[in-house]
């Protein structure tokens, strides 16, 4: 796993807030594009955490 992962991780928790404030009930078809590539790349980022924290885990065991 990358080492900054988790950072990545926070900045895209802060773009999707910001993404969600400002389409709030509408927004364009862009923005909403835009929101549903920053959950995937959140959620990729994530998955990768637990593996590493799995693997790990096995390790120590």
């Amino acid at each position: 796993m990358h080492p900054r992962t988790t950072e990545k991780i926070a900045f895209l928790d802060s773009e999707i807030a910001g993404l969600r404030t400002r389409i709030g009930s509408g927004g364009n078809s862009i923005q909403r594009a835009k929101l549903k590539m920053l959950r995937d790349i959140r959620e990729d980022y994530q998955k990768s955490i637990d593996v590493a924290a799995r693997r790990e885990q096995g390790e120590a065991e």
